[in-house]
């Protein structure tokens, strides 16, 4: 079988995949001023096809995780970029990208396009039909590989995008995340419909572009790495303050927080928990000189910690919120009876998926699994398999597939 690409390169699934190393049309000039962005979008308007979609970030170098490239392509246009840190404000764009967006991973990157002021019209996203397809590799460079025969350079995935000027290197890569999306939207869809898939493919996608952005996660404090080191209250009261005071000093400079000072330093002082300026910075993670900076505000947070009366140190163990579903590592614990029908509904789902040859967790997401096995056991569903499916976030097809095996299951 030969694979058509964009660079009219002939290529049989038994080859190598090609190396596509710089764009075909060149690296356009980054857009960084009101009246090249105004040509921009004049020069969009010109077109309704598709519209190609990246943000690069700088995430692990910047507080937060705001947007500070963003590239489009339009097959018959040609490739923008536009530099967001000299221009945040994009609504002038929006009436000019009135058609189908194509996304790699679109929930990781709409939070930024909202935050620019763009608001998505309709998604094709090209990981998610890839794993509704049955791909074990679902990188942007893996599928373009699988399904184009071509294999894109990734050497700047995790640079810092903060930068300016930004070399002329990193344009280039961030070119290329654009160059192939539309060839591969295509063959994608070429695929989905071969196997009857489209109507799954076009769900998802609406799904993902509805949603509304995550609820912030209670006790962020709890997600330091190597927090069940700490067995006191006494010593989680200590983290969580330092936590606090970090991130309350990262956001105020604007630095990734693990730049300021490392998870490892507050798990360190929250053991052996430093009294004067000396202590702390004897902890090797407090002596840099980002971070000695504010020591004295970092003593504080331990001092702070330290006066707590006994009834208001935090739980040895985080509290789930209200109507949420525990956290499954306890369910054999407290009920035996939850973890063993989790257990078997996990069997169905994996046998669905099985037939299907895709993913358990795209056939029907864990956190769903998990809530029909905890509710049935409590208390009852209160409502038919389908219904309680469709209130949990599931889709049609997801439904369709699962609902009739697993109210077999909970009426045995």
């Amino acid at each position: 079988m030969l694979i058509e690409n964009p660079y009219g390169i002939a290529v049989g699934d038994s080859e190598d995949p090609e190396l596509i190393a710089f764009p075909r049309e060149g690296i356009p000039e980054i857009i960084d001023t009101q009246s090249a962005l105004e040509q921009a979008a004049e020069d969009l308007s010109t077109s309704s096809l598709p519209v190609a979609v990246d943000v690069e970030r700088a995430q692990g170098f910047r507080y937060g995780s705001s947007p500070y490239l963003l590239q489009l392509r339009r097959e018959d246009v040609g490739s923008f970029l536009i530099d967001t840190a000299a221009l945040p404000h994009l609504e002038s764009l929006q009436a000019s990208m009135n058609s189908t967006w194509i996304l790699h991973d679109a929930s990781q990157d709409l939070p930024n396009l909202r935050e620019l002021g763009l608001e998505i019209p309709a998604l094709f996203d090209t990981q998610v039909a890839s794993r509704l397809l049955g791909m074990t590799h679902f990188g942007l460079s893996a599928v373009c590989e699988q399904v184009l025969g071509l294999t894109l350079v990734k050497d700047h995935q995790a640079s810092n995008w903060s930068v300016r000027p930004l070399p002329k290197d990193w344009l280039r890569y961030a070119v290329l995340d654009v160059e192939l999306l539309t060839a591969l939207k295509d063959s994608l869809e070429e695929r989905l419909d071969h196997l009857g898939r489209t109507s799954w493919a076009q769900q998802e996608f609406s799904h993902i572009a509805e949603a509304a952005p995550p609820s912030p996660k209670k006790d962020r404090w709890r997600s330091i790495s190597g927090i069940g080191k700490l067995t006191s209250k006494r010593a989680l009261a200590i983290a969580r303050e330092l936590w606090i005071e970090r991130d309350a000093i990262a956001r105020e400079i604007d630095l990734a927080p693990g730049r300021l000072v490392r998870n490892s330093g507050i798990i360190h002082a929250a053991q052996r928990p430093p009294r004067t300026r000396h202590n702390l910075l004897s902890i090797a993670e407090f002596r840099s000189p980002q971070a000695r900076r504010y020591a004295q505000y970092f003593l504080d947070a331990v001092t702070r910690a330290l006066a707590l009366p006994e009834n208001q140190l935090p739980p040895r163990h985080r509290t789930e919120d209200d109507g949420h579903t525990p956290s499954v590592r306890h369910w054999q614990r407290i009920h035996a009876e939850a973890h063993e029908l989790l257990l078997e509904v996990r069997e169905a789902v994996a046998k669905q998926a099985e037939t299907l040859e895709i993913s358990p967790e795209i056939v029907l997401e864990p956190r769903v699994q998990r809530a029909l096995a905890w509710e049935h056991t409590q208390q009852g569903l209160g409502m038919p398999v389908d219904d309680f499916l469709t209130a949990q976030g599931a889709r049609p097809w997801q439904i369709s597939l699962m609902a009739s095996s697993l109210s077999d299951l909970l009426s045995r």
